[in-house]
């Protein structure tokens, strides 16, 4: 049964903060991710043009997973359209509505076509820090299937896996070792224990855990 998962958010900072960290970095291209999915900086692209945020290959798991997407993808047509450089302003809204030259007098000016969002260039992203407790909905990729919750799985690591029914991701049973990405610290308190697909919190694996400084 696919399509239960929904978009992890962050829930509680342990850090006695009542907000969380977010971060951003340019967006790579052609990225059409959701709110609410793992993302990931290519390269060393944080702040420059040779690397973007991205989601989340769903394979590396060193220093691989920078958070959670804050933001839907804005599908640019090269990594970091319409983002600022040194010394300049914001360079347009990127590929999301295209250049429109206004008038020959301003060539440089452009037109949003109503209803349309407008990108700087960059993507903002909840970050993984270890303060971070963030929430998904449990299931095993053995079966695609939502999981039942129990007092028992707290403290165990487990991988993330997408949805094969639509583009959100959930924390898998079936992944756990090497194939490991988060940690369990808590059920939910909104579901019963023994929900099946229940939502579970968790942070994000040090060692997994993409952290610039």
């Amino acid at each position: 049964m696919a399509a239960f998962a929904d978009a992890i958010e962050p829930n509680q900072d342990l850090g006695g903060a009542v907000s969380f960290p977010i971060s951003y970095a340019v967006e790579e291209a052609a990225q059409t991710f959701v709110y609410g999915v793992p993302v990931q900086i290519n390269s060393t692209g944080i702040g420059t043009a040779d690397g973007g945020v991205a989601i989340w290959d769903g394979a590396g798991l060193v220093a691989q997973i920078a958070g959670f997407s804050a933001q839907a993808a804005n599908n640019l047509a090269s990594t970091g359209a319409g983002a600022p450089v040194g010394f300049s302003p914001i360079l347009g809204p990127g590929s999301v509505i295209g250049s429109y030259a206004a008038n020959a007098n301003q060539p440089l000016a452009v037109i949003t076509p109503p209803m349309v969002p407008i990108t700087d260039g960059f993507s903002y992203f909840f970050v993984a820090a270890p303060t971070t407790v963030f929430i998904g909905k449990l299931g095993t990729s053995a079966t695609v299937t939502p999981v039942a919750t129990t007092n028992a799985q707290v403290g165990l690591a487990f991988g993330l896996t997408k949805d094969t029914g639509n583009p959100f991701w959930y924390v898998d049973t079936n992944k756990t070792g090497a194939n490991a990405a988060v940690r369990i610290v808590g059920l939910s308190p909104l579901d019963p224990v023994g929900t099946v697909g229940g939502h579970v919190l968790f942070v994000v694996l040090n060692a997994v855990a993409q952290i610039f400084d």
